[in-house]
């Protein structure tokens, strides 16, 4: 009996010092789908998250360097200047899910796959 109270004893002691819940990882502020349909082709999709960059995405840090400076906005990225050829293969670009916990629903459409990645870089480049 002695030792049954000792422990309770020891464990109401000992019950401020471990914490009640573990605090679950903050979630990124930005959480992207993105997904390119070729006309001529299948379709691809991806998860990039930005701040901290992650996801699927296979270059999700270069997309993200990309992405912050136009707020997410992928028609407002720069075009590379690469040159591409006159293939006719419209190529649809869709960006959905938040950017800085703001809603966001982009797509755009290209008139092939190199132009796509003339115009976006790394962003469709999965």
């Amino acid at each position: 009996m002695a030792r049954t109270r000792l422990l309770f004893a020891c464990l109401a002691l000992a019950a401020p010092i471990v914490p009640t819940t573990a605090q679950a990882a903050p979630l990124p502020a930005s959480g992207l789908v993105l997904s390119v349909r070729p006309e001529m082709g299948s379709l691809s999709t991806t998860q990039l998250t930005c701040e901290p960059a992650g996801g699927l995405h296979k270059h999700a840090k270069e997309a993200c360097d990309q992405l912050i400076p136009v707020e997410g906005d992928f028609r407002r990225l720069e075009d590379s200047g690469a040159i591409c050829t006159m293939e006719l293969n419209a190529t649809k670009a869709t960006l959905r899910g938040k950017w800085r916990n703001k809603k966001v629903d982009f797509q755009q459409v290209y008139s092939n796959p190199c132009v796509l990645r003339a115009f976006t870089g790394k962003v469709f480049d999965f």
